[in-house]
Parts: C-alpha cells; sequence; structure tokens
C-alpha cells in the first residue's frame, strides 16, 4: 500500500504551494509521489460541492448543517479515490493531498460549538468515510497553523476565484474561517496532526522555512516507504 500525507490548513494558509513543494522534493529524491487536490474541481464528482459553495443552498454556510455539508464532500473523494488515486495507492505511491477528510474536521466541526457535539460529529464522518466509503486514513496531516487575520489577508491577495468571479460561502465569512481554524486547533491535538507554525510576530514565515519544517515532520518515515 502506499504512503498518505494531507497538507491541511484554514483558506490562504498555503496548503497548495506546500503540497507542491513537497511534491518535488520527494520526487526529486527519487520517490514514486504524486498530488492530489480537494475539492477536485475538474471533475464532476465536486458539481455538489461548487453548488454549496457557489451559494445555490443559501448565501453563507448555515445553508447546510455540518452533516448535510459533510456528505458532499466525502462523494467527491469517493469518486476521486476510485478514479485517479486508488492505483496509485495500491501501487506503493506516497500520495501527497492538497486537503482530505480533515478538511471536513475543520470547516464542518467549525459549524458546531459544543464539544461534545463535535466529538459526536466526528465519529460519525470517521465512521462515514473511513469504514463505510473505504477511504484510506491518511499516515500523516500536516496542520499549517496560520491564524485567521493574516490567512484572510493572504487569501485576498491571492484572488483565488474558485467559483467563477466571487468568493465563496466560507471564504468571504470571517466567522466561518474563525471557527475552522478553532476547530482545526482542537481536532489537530485530538488526532495528533503535525503542527506547522507558519508565522512569526505576526507575519509568514518564508516558503522554504516552512517547506523545511513539513520535510523535518516526515522524513524518518518516508525512508521506509
Amino acid at each position: 500500500m502506499g504512503y498518505l500525507i494531507v497538507i491541511e490548513g484554514t483558506d490562504g494558509s498555503g496548503k497548495q504551494t506546500q503540497a507542491d513543494r513537497l511534491l518535488l522534493r520527494l520526487q526529486m529524491l527519487g520517490k514514486k509521489a504524486i498530488k492530489f487536490s480537494f475539492p477536485n474541481y475538474d471533475s464532476l464528482s465536486s458539481g455538489p460541492v461548487k453548488m454549496y459553495l457557489g451559494g445555490e443552498f443559501g448565501d453563507n454556510d448555515k445553508s447546510l448543517d455540518a452533516y448535510q455539508a459533510s456528505v458532499l464532500y466525502a462523494v467527491d473523494r469517493l469518486c476521486t479515490y476510485k478514479k485517479d488515486i486508488e492505483k496509485y495507492y495500491n501501487d506503493g505511491y506516497i500520495v501527497v493531498l492538497d486537503r482530505y477528510v480533515q478538511s471536513n474536521m475543520l470547516h464542518q466541526a467549525g459549524k458546531i460549538r459544543e464539544t461534545v457535539a463535535v466529538d459526536k460529529y466526528l465519529d460519525w464522518l470517521d465512521e462515514l468515510e473511513f469504514n463505510t466509503l473505504h477511504l484510506p486514513r491518511a499516515n500523516k496531516v500536516i496542520f499549517l497553523d496560520v491564524p485567521v487575520d493574516v490567512s484572510m489577508e493572504l487569501a485576498r491577495a491571492r484572488g483565488d476565484l474558485k467559483t467563477g468571479g466571487k468568493k465563496d460561502i466560507h471564504e468571504k465569512d470571517p466567522n466561518h474561517l474563525i471557527h475552522a481554524y478553532n476547530a482545526g486547533i482542537y481536532v489537530g491535538e485530538k488526532y495528533g496532526w503535525s503542527r506547522i507554525q507558519c508565522t512569526r510576530n505576526g507575519k509568514m514565515r518564508t516558503i522554504e522555512d516552512i517547506s523545511n519544517d513539513i520535510f523535518d515532520e516526515i522524513k524518518e518515515e518516508i525512508k521506509r516507504v
């Protein structure tokens, strides 16, 4: 079997950049490695996700509750895994994922305020995605810790308009991003994610420094892959 590395974080935290750099570094070491991103906007399987993020069900994140929205993302992951990822995973590749099941844990658990209810949701999500849909569990989850005020500024500067001409309902809502970040801290501690501090004195560290910290988290384990 392969080895799954998930790069996770809130919007604007640099997930795509760091996933790309990690892939290149692994390939330069001679490792069989490939990268995928979620949601898979190039696939029809992401259609319901696009509808949700584009505001077709309502103009804020309350248009679907945590459980309803999670199903949309899970279906996209299942389709993408079966069509594109599984053959590489079964062939022993290191698969770098820019977001995965853990994104539901951030963005959807962030909608829930009571810790007991959050834990109940997380148990349900684990059962759905890993036991019912049989998606493989990540070997390593790396959480890019970027405070919300910094990540929002980075997202604005990036101008990444995924839904066509406007920010999606998550990106445009500061409260959603704050709750998602707080959920990420809680869930990361609960499940033992590797947490990379991406800022220093309120400023982003260099891309290279963050990249080096990420590689330090996985370099010993991938020697066996």
